[in-house]
């Protein structure tokens, strides 16, 4: 059995760490085995599934005890915390069975991992997107523009003085997820028409907490957070490099938390991207300052040529 780092979710549920051996399969699907950190995030979102959507989903149960002042049979001092790993299915609420021919103890293998849903969940492998290099990222990316009221009065919206259409019927999404806010990253139709079509595209972004749209007035795409927990940054910026873009640097920053888990490698990849946005920013900056310099020399010559 050769076992890997993988990532692995459930249908749109986020995308969870583990390690799996990807030739050994159900229907396709893996059998993903999770530490008991990795775990509790599994058991986080299967509650809340569950909270959502009833018996429908089956739940996970981590109950950690304390070990202090105890002692393993060897006498050394036992680990501080001991888990209990449950695994429920909530179908014995429908019968008359006892809850107990529902409830799974799972216990950890030799190598202190656990599967859970191995053979009956459908863990899809989400592979990790290829990286594209730094120096090919193009600069597509423009401003962050509101879906509507991006050219009316604020005040005059405050005081109630004009109403606005819905922003969230303003928008076509591609994908999974809904914009967490009236606004957008845009950036060039160019980027879309590498593309068969916006599908396609979308597809690359299906792992993080974005999505893609296209406006309805102007048809024009862009990037949403689907939530705005803090460093969000960090998805939009990755979701840009991942369609070629370098990140909107002059729209937002990176903020010392990112929003998901992400490798140092990562990391790296992401703020190396947006170093050379800035680098681009600037760039394209003084070229424009340059322009603006030459015909102001040039307006200074004409008009005293004319005095």
């Amino acid at each position: 059995m050769s076992m890997q780092p993988v990532r692995v979710r459930l249908d749109d549920s986020p995308v969870f760490e583990a390690v799996a051996d990807l030739g050994n399969t159900w229907d396709r699907f893996l059998r993903p085995r999770f530490t008991l950190d990795q775990l509790r995030e599994v058991a986080e979102y299967t509650q809340a599934m569950h909270r959502e959507h009833g018996v429908d989903w089956e739940t996970v149960h981590i109950v950690e005890q304390s070990s202090a002042n105890r002692f393993a049979e060897d006498g050394r001092p036992a680990a501080e915390k001991s888990a209990l790993v449950l695994w429920v299915s909530w179908e014995f609420t429908l019968g008359s069975e006892g809850p107990s021919k529902y409830v799974t103890v799972v216990d950890p293998d030799e190598d202190g991992l656990y599967d859970v849903g191995g053979g009956a969940w459908a863990w899809n492998h989400v592979p990790e997107p290829e990286r594209i290099r730094v120096g090919e990222l193009k600069s597509m990316a423009g401003a962050r523009v509101r879906f509507v009221g991006e050219y009316d009065d604020p005040c005059e919206i405050a005081k109630g003085k004009l109403t606005l259409p819905d922003w969230q019927e303003a928008y076509v999404v591609y994908g999974g997820g809904l914009p967490a806010e009236n606004a957008y990253f845009c950036f060039f139709d160019e980027v879309i028409e590498r593309f068969d079509r916006p599908q396609e595209a979308a597809q690359l972004l299906v792992d993080l907490p974005v999505c893609l749209v296209q406006t309805r007035a102007d048809l024009e795409y862009g990037i949403c957070p689907t939530s705005l927990d803090r460093g969000w940054q960090w998805s939009v910026a990755e979701a840009f490099t991942r369609l070629g873009i370098l990140p909107p640097v002059d729209e937002m920053s990176l903020p010392d938390k990112s929003d998901v888990r992400r490798s140092p490698e990562l990391v790296r990849y992401l703020v190396e991207a947006f170093e050379a946005g800035i680098w681009d920013s600037i760039s394209r900056k003084q070229s424009y300052a340059s322009k603006v310099i030459s015909r102001l020399a040039d307006a200074e010559a004409t008009v005293n040529a004319r005095a």
